[in-house]
């Protein structure tokens, strides 16, 4: 069974917060609306992902929204780079629950309630996540996993941190990377696969057919390794594998999935 998913609100706050997190991250964070939500990377100059922050004001202070296993790790990170800027980052005691995908605001909107609010995620689906500075009911974790597959859209945790690329997780087709914007860690790397490269490493839905898959797994198909388990419930997961593994049944270190044919990537 799945370890039910915990969240972290980590706040940034400063006169250079939005500028400083522009230079930090893959979206266009200097563009950011008070009414608008982007799910961007925060990467090694390699162009790996370290975490995948739901990002958005609230109180005209911008929050990133973490799983709570890597939240120590992304703010120790943004620590190193804060320099000489005027910006403050640190963990909140704000609350956060997965709505339910009636609930959610359309893709990429926030709406701002006075008990809460509450953020729209880009996907195929419709989800959402809502913040507020009281305890909320939750539902169940499996909602937040069974949504996100449906939605394609997956988060970096700590069991995947380091390994992917943005593009491998749709990150660039959501919204998730801006092309326009100056340099970031990892910049270059992702710019060059953007406009040079060939992506090889594709996200696929599968369907679990024994056993059990949890984010981290590896996948091995005749018993060569072709990629890696990001999201997964008892039935289904997300994975990133190679282009050549499409259709193919893999194997996990406890489970066995059959992956989709064609990729999630347009």
């Amino acid at each position: 069974m799945n370890t039910p998913l915990q969240w972290t609100v980590l706040q940034c706050d400063g006169s250079d917060a939005q500028d400083f997190l522009h230079r930090q991250l893959t979206a266009d964070i200097g563009g950011l609306a008070d009414d608008r939500c982007v799910q961007a990377g925060l990467c090694l100059p390699d162009g790996r992902l370290i975490a995948t922050p739901v990002v958005c004001w609230r109180n005209s202070r911008l929050q990133l929204i973490v799983p709570s296993d890597l939240a120590p790790t992304v703010l120790r990170r943004l620590q190193m780079f804060v320099l000489r800027d005027d910006v403050q980052c640190r963990a909140t005691t704000l609350h956060c629950v997965v709505m339910t995908p009636d609930e959610a605001p359309d893709a990429g909107v926030v709406r701002h309630q006075h008990d809460g609010t509450e953020l729209g995620l880009a996907g195929d689906s419709p989800r959402g996540l809502r913040l507020s500075s009281n305890a909320l009911p939750d539902n169940a974790p499996v909602d937040w996993r069974t949504q996100t597959i449906e939605a394609g859209a997956p988060m970096v945790y700590a069991a995947t941190g380091e390994q992917l690329l943005p593009q491998s997780l749709r990150m660039d087709e959501l919204g998730g990377v801006s092309f326009r914007k100056g340099c970031y860690p990892g910049q270059e790397v992702i710019a060059r696969l953007h406009y040079r490269g060939q992506l090889k490493r594709l996200l696929v839905r599968a369907r679990v057919v024994a056993g059990r898959c949890q984010p981290g797994d590896g996948i091995e198909v005749d018993g060569r390794g072709v990629g890696l388990v990001v999201e997964a419930t008892a039935q289904s997961a997300l994975a990133v594998v190679h282009q050549s593994a499409l259709g193919q049944t893999g194997q996990t270190p406890d489970g066995e999935l059959v992956l989709d044919a064609r990729a999630l990537q347009t």
